[in-house]
């Protein structure tokens, strides 16, 4: 699988800012999806869901379904074994500040791989997929 091509798919959406998949070595992929907060204020006015803080909207049910149902959208161009099968919405931007990201704005893998190594984890161990 070249995650690039995904990432590149996913980020098509206005909604969709970054996105990194993971799941090497897993039995399926999964992503990393940092919103454009911007969009996704916008979003949330016309659907009339309240807007507190980025790290409040990206665990918000009806934010997480539509992002699974934008991600579920993308998929459908790719081999079932390519399909991203869970994301999970993070609440900043990765920067080359924070170290995520290469003077060229080039993800860094390793770091956002370490830097959120739990959360990856939780992907794979939760239960049932969403």
């Amino acid at each position: 699988m070249a995650p690039q091509v995904i990432e590149n798919k996913l980020k098509e959406s206005p909604l969709i800012e970054q996105a990194m998949v993971v799941g090497a070595d897993q039995k399926f992929p999964s992503a990393l999806v940092v919103p454009s907060f911007d969009e996704l204020k916008n979003w949330c006015k016309r659907h009339d869901v309240p807007f507190t803080s980025n790290q409040e909207i990206v665990k918000d049910p009806k934010i997480v379904d539509m992002y699974d149902d934008l991600v579920k959208g993308y998929n459908k161009g790719f081999a079932q074994w390519e399909q991203v099968k869970k994301i999970c919405l993070m609440d900043h931007l990765w920067t080359v500040e924070t170290g995520e990201m290469t003077p060229t704005m080039k993800v860094k893998r390793k770091a956002i791989t370490e830097n959120n190594r739990d959360l990856i984890e939780s992907l794979y161990h939760q239960n049932a997929l969403r």
